[in-house]
């Protein structure tokens, strides 16, 4: 179905509901946005989000990037799934991702998209042996570092093993879940490229406080989250080549090859390291 624009409002790009079966009895809701730029260096390429614990596929933030990201020409999917934890978002995710591939759109590669909780969903994603080649970029909206004000007890088990490039947005007032200079800190662990971007005045919720209330405004760190996202989808992402942005570009086989040997005896670790480099290792 068809999504129409409000009076006053920009014209938005169309909207088809979809459902997607991820069990004999289960189903979720999705929506795909098809994108109103015809690009064929992009046109191979989509971006997947979802949203936040709470939260569905209208969340406002969600909602208006993947209008933006359609513009420029990338095909987006909205989709709603209340993960019980992490591990079932990931799996769950991943059929999202296996649904998408097998429709008739032409998608060959993925960017992998969520706001809070979703965020966390999509770092586990990232790690997973079976689309590593496919996944060619992680979104984390206002990703939930650490608990409430709790900045020793933090969520980064994920950030070790990811080779997809990684763009981070959150609030500057997101301190209680997110506090920067703990994030700076954390994000180094990553072995990838990672982007930072600090939303100005922006909560948890990543969108900024509105001049007026009836305005119908685009953020100004979307045009960022755009552009990144746009220049991944430009090129076929190859797990085996990726390196990180730190000077001199470490290849991040090297950086995983070296936490391997640190982990020691650490079976947790080992397995971690172990399921990226089998990635890194494919012909």
């Amino acid at each position: 179905m068809a999504k129409s624009a409000s009076p006053g409002s920009p014209k938005l790009p169309s909207e088809v509901e979809e459902t997607i079966e991820i069990s004999d009895d289960e189903t979720i809701n999705a929506v795909v946005v098809a994108s109103v730029k015809e690009d064929s260096k992009t046109a191979t390429t989509a971006v997947i989000i979802t949203h936040g614990a709470g939260g569905d596929l209208h969340e406002e933030q969600i909602t208006l990037l993947s209008y933006e990201l359609a513009k420029q020409g990338l095909l987006c999917v909205r989709f709603t799934y209340k993960a019980p934890n992490l591990k079932k978002g990931a799996e769950v995710y991943g059929k999202v991702v296996n649904w998408l591939l097998a429709q008739d759109y032409g998608i060959k590669q993925v960017i992998v998209g969520g706001r809070s909780m979703g965020a966390r969903v999509v770092l586990e994603l990232a790690s997973d042996e079976e689309l590593k080649s496919t996944i060619c970029g992680a979104l984390c909206l206002s990703y939930p570092l650490h608990k409430d004000k709790s900045a020793s007890d933090l969520r980064t088990t994920a950030f070790q093993a990811v080779l997809a490039p990684v763009l981070f947005a959150c609030g500057t007032k997101d301190h209680a879940i997110c506090q920067q200079e703990v994030m700076k800190k954390a994000i180094k662990s990553i072995p990838s490229k990672v982007e930072m971007k600090w939303i100005e005045g922006a909560n948890h919720s990543g969108m900024p406080k509105r001049k007026r209330q009836d305005a119908f405004e685009i953020p100004d760190y979307f045009h960022s989250v755009v552009a990144w996202a746009c220049e991944l989808a430009k090129q076929p992402f190859k797990p085996e080549l990726a390196t990180n942005n730190e000077p001199g570009k470490q290849p991040v086989a090297a950086i995983l090859a070296k936490r391997r040997r640190d982990a020691g005896d650490d079976p947790v670790a080992k397995r971690q390291y172990d399921t990226a480099a089998k990635v890194l290792c494919r012909k």
